[in-house]
Protein backbone atom coordinates (compact mmCIF):
# COMPACT_ATOMS: atom_id res chain seq x y z
CA UNK A 1 0.00 0.00 0.00
CA UNK A 2 2.73 2.07 0.82
CA UNK A 3 4.48 2.16 -2.37
CA UNK A 4 1.12 1.93 -4.22
CA UNK A 5 0.60 5.63 -2.82
CA UNK A 6 4.45 6.88 -3.81
CA UNK A 7 3.42 5.68 -7.10
CA UNK A 8 0.39 7.16 -7.45
CA UNK A 9 1.95 11.11 -6.05
CA UNK A 10 0.41 10.44 -2.82
CA UNK A 11 3.62 10.57 -1.07
CA UNK A 12 6.73 12.43 -1.81
CA UNK A 13 9.86 11.24 -0.57
CA UNK A 14 11.99 13.92 1.16
CA UNK A 15 15.01 12.48 1.89
CA UNK A 16 17.24 14.28 4.85
CA UNK A 17 20.42 12.88 4.61
CA UNK A 18 23.94 14.21 3.17
CA UNK A 19 26.11 12.09 1.43
CA UNK A 20 28.62 10.43 3.80
CA UNK A 21 31.99 10.99 2.36
CA UNK A 22 35.48 12.89 2.89
CA UNK A 23 34.07 16.17 2.36
CA UNK A 24 31.39 15.66 5.30
CA UNK A 25 32.23 18.73 8.05
CA UNK A 26 33.28 17.18 10.93
CA UNK A 27 33.41 17.64 14.63
CA UNK A 28 36.84 19.29 14.91
CA UNK A 29 38.09 17.49 18.55
CA UNK A 30 40.18 15.20 16.56
CA UNK A 31 42.48 17.47 14.05
CA UNK A 32 42.40 19.06 11.03
CA UNK A 33 41.64 16.31 8.77
CA UNK A 34 38.47 14.52 7.83
CA UNK A 35 37.77 11.29 10.22
CA UNK A 36 36.53 9.44 7.17
CA UNK A 37 38.58 6.98 5.57
CA UNK A 38 37.71 4.63 2.70
CA UNK A 39 40.32 2.34 1.62
CA UNK A 40 39.57 0.42 -1.99
CA UNK A 41 39.98 -3.18 -1.29
CA UNK A 42 39.39 -4.91 -4.87
CA UNK A 43 38.65 -2.97 -8.11
CA UNK A 44 37.04 -4.52 -11.35
CA UNK A 45 40.22 -4.11 -13.36
CA UNK A 46 41.87 -6.61 -10.71
CA UNK A 47 39.33 -8.90 -8.72
CA UNK A 48 36.36 -8.25 -11.19
CA UNK A 49 34.40 -6.27 -8.38
CA UNK A 50 34.47 -3.25 -6.73
CA UNK A 51 34.56 -2.92 -2.71
CA UNK A 52 35.97 -0.99 0.33
CA UNK A 53 36.85 -0.82 3.70
CA UNK A 54 35.11 2.06 5.36
CA UNK A 55 36.83 3.67 9.17
CA UNK A 56 34.45 6.13 9.76
CA UNK A 57 33.24 7.83 13.68
CA UNK A 58 29.85 6.53 15.48
CA UNK A 59 28.40 10.19 15.04
CA UNK A 60 29.57 11.56 11.50
CA UNK A 61 27.58 13.08 8.84
CA UNK A 62 23.67 12.85 9.24
CA UNK A 63 23.35 10.40 12.41
CA UNK A 64 21.90 9.19 15.34
CA UNK A 65 22.87 9.72 19.22
CA UNK A 66 21.30 7.22 21.23
CA UNK A 67 20.77 7.46 24.91
CA UNK A 68 23.89 5.19 25.64
CA UNK A 69 25.87 8.57 23.79
CA UNK A 70 25.78 10.32 27.24
CA UNK A 71 23.84 8.83 29.82
CA UNK A 72 25.77 5.53 31.12
CA UNK A 73 22.77 3.20 31.81
CA UNK A 74 20.82 4.53 28.56
CA UNK A 75 19.75 2.27 25.57
CA UNK A 76 23.11 1.59 22.91
CA UNK A 77 21.43 0.92 19.14
CA UNK A 78 20.75 -2.00 19.05
CA UNK A 79 18.49 -1.94 22.17
CA UNK A 80 16.07 0.75 20.72
CA UNK A 81 12.68 -0.07 19.99
CA UNK A 82 12.44 -0.31 15.95
CA UNK A 83 9.28 1.11 16.34
CA UNK A 84 10.66 4.15 17.11
CA UNK A 85 12.49 4.37 14.05
CA UNK A 86 9.19 5.26 12.11
CA UNK A 87 7.56 8.15 13.38
CA UNK A 88 5.55 11.07 12.93
CA UNK A 89 7.20 13.98 12.14
CA UNK A 90 6.83 18.18 13.78
CA UNK A 91 9.23 20.77 12.33
CA UNK A 92 10.05 23.35 14.26
CA UNK A 93 11.20 26.33 12.35
CA UNK A 94 13.38 28.95 13.73
CA UNK A 95 15.44 29.80 10.46
CA UNK A 96 14.42 33.50 11.00
CA UNK A 97 15.68 34.31 14.65
CA UNK A 98 18.89 32.26 13.88
CA UNK A 99 19.88 33.96 11.04
CA UNK A 100 20.59 36.74 13.66
CA UNK A 101 22.20 35.04 15.89
CA UNK A 102 24.58 31.90 15.12
CA UNK A 103 24.12 30.84 19.47
CA UNK A 104 20.25 31.25 19.15
CA UNK A 105 18.48 28.53 21.64
CA UNK A 106 14.99 27.22 20.80
CA UNK A 107 12.98 28.66 23.80
CA UNK A 108 9.99 27.35 25.36
CA UNK A 109 8.38 30.72 23.90
CA UNK A 110 8.90 28.98 20.39
CA UNK A 111 7.38 25.56 21.00
CA UNK A 112 4.49 26.93 22.98
CA UNK A 113 3.89 29.38 19.90
CA UNK A 114 4.38 26.33 17.54
CA UNK A 115 1.84 24.75 19.34
CA UNK A 116 -0.92 27.64 19.33
CA UNK A 117 -0.81 27.43 15.59
CA UNK A 118 -0.45 23.95 14.61
CA UNK A 119 -1.93 22.34 17.66
CA UNK A 120 -0.10 19.80 19.84
CA UNK A 121 2.14 17.85 18.45
CA UNK A 122 1.29 13.78 18.74
CA UNK A 123 2.91 11.95 21.37
CA UNK A 124 5.79 9.80 20.12
CA UNK A 125 6.69 12.09 17.24
CA UNK A 126 10.21 12.93 16.39
CA UNK A 127 10.31 17.00 17.13
CA UNK A 128 12.37 18.69 14.00
CA UNK A 129 14.48 21.71 14.76
CA UNK A 130 15.23 23.55 11.65
CA UNK A 131 17.68 26.90 12.20
CA UNK A 132 18.66 27.36 8.66
CA UNK A 133 22.00 26.24 9.29
CA UNK A 134 22.26 23.80 6.44
CA UNK A 135 22.89 25.96 3.67
CA UNK A 136 26.49 26.52 5.22
CA UNK A 137 26.87 22.67 4.58
CA UNK A 138 29.27 21.25 3.19
CA UNK A 139 31.66 23.85 4.45
CA UNK A 140 33.75 22.77 7.31
CA UNK A 141 34.65 26.45 8.03
CA UNK A 142 31.26 28.27 7.65
CA UNK A 143 29.64 24.79 9.47
CA UNK A 144 31.61 24.53 12.08
CA UNK A 145 31.67 28.32 12.83
CA UNK A 146 34.95 28.42 15.61
CA UNK A 147 35.78 31.65 16.46
CA UNK A 148 39.49 32.30 17.48
CA UNK A 149 39.21 31.23 20.57
CA UNK A 150 38.10 27.72 18.72
CA UNK A 151 34.46 27.90 20.00
CA UNK A 152 32.07 26.69 18.01
CA UNK A 153 28.95 29.01 16.73
CA UNK A 154 25.67 27.25 15.59
CA UNK A 155 22.22 27.44 16.83
CA UNK A 156 20.30 24.70 19.45
CA UNK A 157 17.94 23.87 21.83
CA UNK A 158 18.04 25.68 25.39
CA UNK A 159 17.49 23.18 28.59
CA UNK A 160 14.53 24.38 29.12
CA UNK A 161 13.01 23.88 26.10
CA UNK A 162 14.46 20.23 26.33
CA UNK A 163 12.47 19.94 29.67
CA UNK A 164 9.88 21.06 28.03
CA UNK A 165 9.66 18.57 25.29
CA UNK A 166 10.48 15.37 27.57
CA UNK A 167 7.75 16.60 30.08
CA UNK A 168 5.02 18.18 27.59
CA UNK A 169 5.72 16.95 24.37
CA UNK A 170 6.72 13.36 24.74
CA UNK A 171 8.48 12.60 21.44
CA UNK A 172 10.79 9.67 20.75
CA UNK A 173 13.56 11.26 18.85
CA UNK A 174 14.90 15.25 19.07
CA UNK A 175 16.59 16.31 15.52
CA UNK A 176 18.16 19.28 14.20
CA UNK A 177 19.88 20.37 10.72
CA UNK A 178 23.51 21.41 13.13
CA UNK A 179 26.12 19.42 14.56
CA UNK A 180 24.08 19.21 18.24
CA UNK A 181 21.63 19.98 19.81
CA UNK A 182 22.90 21.64 22.09
CA UNK A 183 23.75 24.98 20.78
CA UNK A 184 28.00 25.21 19.88
CA UNK A 185 29.60 27.62 22.51
CA UNK A 186 28.28 24.23 25.23
CA UNK A 187 30.49 22.73 27.00
CA UNK A 188 28.66 20.26 29.26
CA UNK A 189 25.72 19.09 26.95
CA UNK A 190 23.06 19.31 29.13
CA UNK A 191 20.53 18.97 26.15
CA UNK A 192 21.33 15.84 25.31
CA UNK A 193 21.38 15.17 28.93
CA UNK A 194 18.25 15.75 29.36
CA UNK A 195 16.47 14.18 26.48
CA UNK A 196 18.48 11.23 26.57
CA UNK A 197 17.55 10.15 30.22
CA UNK A 198 14.42 10.29 29.39
CA UNK A 199 15.19 7.68 26.43
CA UNK A 200 15.34 9.61 23.34
CA UNK A 201 17.71 9.16 20.36
CA UNK A 202 18.54 12.21 18.58
CA UNK A 203 19.09 12.82 15.05
CA UNK A 204 21.62 15.65 13.74
CA UNK A 205 23.11 17.37 10.66
CA UNK A 206 19.37 16.76 9.16
CA UNK A 207 19.48 17.71 5.48
CA UNK A 208 16.79 19.34 3.50
CA UNK A 209 13.93 20.00 6.62
CA UNK A 210 12.41 23.38 4.38
CA UNK A 211 11.19 20.76 2.37
CA UNK A 212 9.19 19.65 5.11
CA UNK A 213 5.52 21.14 6.27
CA UNK A 214 5.02 21.81 10.27
CA UNK A 215 2.95 18.76 10.59
CA UNK A 216 1.89 16.00 8.62
CA UNK A 217 5.33 13.99 7.37
CA UNK A 218 6.34 10.29 8.45
CA UNK A 219 10.26 9.60 8.95
CA UNK A 220 11.95 6.82 8.61
CA UNK A 221 15.19 6.78 10.41
CA UNK A 222 17.55 3.61 10.30
CA UNK A 223 20.65 3.66 11.73
CA UNK A 224 22.87 0.54 11.54
CA UNK A 225 22.69 -2.17 14.26
CA UNK A 226 25.26 -1.65 16.57
CA UNK A 227 25.35 -3.88 19.59
CA UNK A 228 26.83 -1.37 22.54
CA UNK A 229 26.40 1.60 19.50
CA UNK A 230 26.61 4.91 20.70
CA UNK A 231 25.86 6.46 17.84
CA UNK A 232 25.61 6.02 13.70
CA UNK A 233 25.63 7.17 10.59
CA UNK A 234 21.80 6.88 9.39
CA UNK A 235 19.29 7.08 6.26
CA UNK A 236 17.02 9.57 7.06
CA UNK A 237 13.94 9.87 5.07
CA UNK A 238 10.42 11.81 5.21
CA UNK A 239 7.23 10.59 3.62
CA UNK A 240 4.98 13.78 2.96
CA UNK A 241 0.96 14.01 1.60
CA UNK A 242 2.00 14.94 -2.03
CA UNK A 243 3.15 14.88 -5.39
CA UNK A 244 6.12 14.06 -7.23
CA UNK A 245 9.56 12.86 -5.03
CA UNK A 246 12.32 15.02 -3.76
CA UNK A 247 14.75 12.55 -3.00
CA UNK A 248 18.47 13.03 -2.89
Amino acid sequence: MLAQAIQQGQLRIVDLTYNLDEKSPFWPDGGNASPFHATTDATYENDGSFARTLQIPEHFGTHMDAPLHLVSNGASLSEIAVEKFIVPAVVVDVSVAAASSPDYVVTVEDLEQWTKTHGPAPSGCAVLIRSGWASRWPSQARYVNQDTLGVMHFPGLSVEAAHYLVERVHPVAVGIDTFSIDAGPSKDFRVHQVVMAAGLYVLENLANLERLPATGALIIALPMKLADGSGSPVRVLALVPGARSAAG
